[in-house]
């Protein structure tokens, strides 16, 4: 449907109000779509935050309905990686580092506007610059550790699957058709609404699902693709 027949039509009345859409809010849609796909490219994100949308309904009665199942699902693929040697002493290591920036982080700022504020203070001129140094070389040793052992844990879990390609095979199903629950429901959301769908736009790593057009594909920097839905397409009722 092109932008000048979503215009006319939302020009010829009211805007069109349909209970199915009622409390629905893509932008969530589209970020559980993401975290709940990456489980696909055995990326497993901490999905607890999708809780309170699934009370509150904002990403679909459907998907909803299903998340009780859809999250054993999640935690049963994501738990593997317990199974793999050295991953949780990676993980482990991984997440000492991430204290490590975050706390560097608050040092810098606390430091900069104390600097700001009070600038005659003779101390500061001398532990300041030691300070800041620290806090620098920790910031980046923090972030790049970050990349480095992610990329270490990535590539074990992946080399993982290589070896047992059958591990969760079925699960992956399922959560192929949990994110395509989504799709659907955006895609409703999209047809119903005469909403834009470069307005809401969605990152995936898999692609195999109905409904969807590639706008952007993956670059070194972004190992997903980015996609809009396809509303000419027929939506489920």
């Amino acid at each position: 449907m092109s932008k000048g027949k979503r215009s006319e039509r939302q020009r010829k009345g009211s805007p069109i109000i349909d209970r199915r859409v009622l409390g629905i809010k893509p932008t969530d849609i589209g970020k559980v779509i993401y975290n709940v796909d990456a489980y696909r490219s055995h990326v497993f994100y901490d999905v607890s935050w999708v809780e309170p949308l699934v009370k509150s309904r904002s990403i679909g009665r459907e998907f909803s309905n299903n998340w009780k199942d859809i999250h054993k699902n999640l935690i049963k693929m994501a738990r593997i990686t317990s199974s793999i040697p050295g991953l949780i002493r990676l993980a482990r290591i991984q997440s000492y580092f991430e204290i490590l920036w975050q706390v560097s982080v608050p040092i810098m700022f606390i430091l900069l506007f104390v600097s700001i504020m009070a600038p005659d203070i003779p101390i500061l001129g001398v532990v300041s610059p030691y300070v800041m140094i620290i806090a620098f070389t920790s910031l980046f040793t923090g972030l790049f550790s970050r990349f480095l052992i992610g990329n270490r844990i990535g590539k074990r879990i992946h080399a993982f699957y290589d070896d047992n390609p059958d591990a969760h095979k079925l699960r992956e199903i399922a959560v192929r058709k949990a994110v395509q629950l989504l799709i659907d429901e955006l895609h409703r959301y999209l047809l119903i609404t005469g909403e834009d769908p470069e307005d809401h736009e969605v990152a995936l790593g898999m692609i195999d699902y109905q409904n969807i057009e590639i706008t952007k594909t993956p670059k070194p920097w972004r190992k997903y693709y980015i996609v809009k839905i396809f509303i000419d397409a027929p939506h489920p009722e």
